[in-house]
């Protein structure tokens, strides 16, 4: 098992102390989000919560989870990065694909790419992107990146994208690992293609429910090897759910920030004896 720590919303200030601790604290790696903005009117339907209402505002913090990958990538060893997850189909496939291999680059290979397709109509409005596109949209950027990062000159004749003979440099040395996210089929079939599946705000009983349906439908696409199954978790507390999530299939759990209890900022000190109560808890006892 994995164990990652959300980042997502964390002060500007306490960014880079909160990846070093969380480093010092053994996790394999932080996650954070990616929005554009956040419109004043949001009429779209948030598939994480009961009543499908978005609880952050407009002053939530979200940085660019790229740019943040490659500056906290500065100042640790050995601590990944994860987007989750990158809304692909809102941007332009260059400028993404360039973000990207940048961004793994410069972190030293310790990108994790998490890709969806977005669930916000008006920030997809804002950038001039097709909604009802986003899905297709998505498998054929996914295919355009997959030649860009391999480096070496490419061209791509689609359905969305069509370009001549070009090189993007520098890519990465080896590959990107790149998880899709969401919970519907389409998402999970996607998601069996690539590397693995990547999930958002489960309970425990849930997530080894989910975790068991995507690791079906992967063997049902003959892939080989082991996939990845990585998601963020709210009732992980004891090392026995650990041994459960394992025996289901998944294979990285995120320790949800703070304001998932309640919280709405907290001090360093605060967010150092969560994470450490956590390692102290589950990750040193489940092993």
């Amino acid at each position: 098992m994995e164990y990652w720590q959300a980042i997502a919303h964390c002060e500007v200030e306490q960014l880079v102390p909160f990846a070093r601790l969380a480093e010092q604290a053994g996790f394999s790696g932080v996650t954070s989000g990616d929005h554009f903005v956040t419109p004043e009117k949001i009429e779209s339907p948030y598939p994480y919560t009961v009543d499908q209402k978005r609880w952050e505002n407009a002053k939530t913090i979200i940085p660019d989870p790229l740019i943040q990958c490659a500056a906290l990538a500065q100042v640790t060893a050995r601590l990944r990065f994860m987007t989750t997850c990158y809304v692909l189909p809102m941007r332009e496939p260059f400028a993404a694909a360039k973000a990207i291999s940048s961004a793994a680059v410069l972190s030293g290979n310790r990108l994790v790419l998490g890709v969806g397709v977005g669930w916000m109509r008006e920030e997809f409005e804002l950038t001039g992107s097709d909604f009802a596109t986003r899905g297709r949209r998505c498998d054929e950027m996914l295919e355009v990146l997959g030649k860009l990062l391999a480096g070496g000159m490419v061209e791509h004749h689609g359905e969305f994208f069509d370009f001549p003979r070009c090189e993007m440099v520098p890519v990465p040395d080896r590959p990107l690992p790149i998880l899709i996210a969401g919970h519907s089929d389409a998402a999970l079939r996607r998601a069996a293609r690539f590397d693995g599946w990547l999930g958002s705000h489960y309970d425990v009983a849930d997530l080894c429910a989910q975790a068991e349906r995507f690791r079906k439908l992967r063997a049902s696409t003959g892939r080989a090897g082991a996939a990845q199954a990585v998601a963020g978790v709210h009732d992980l507390a004891r090392p026995e759910q650990v041994r459960a999530l394992e025996d289901a299939g998944v294979t990285g759990v995120i320790c949800m920030p703070l304001s998932w209890r309640g919280v709405a900022a907290s001090t360093l000190e605060e967010k150092r004896a969560a994470m450490q109560r956590f390692a102290d808890e589950v990750i040193a006892k489940a092993g």
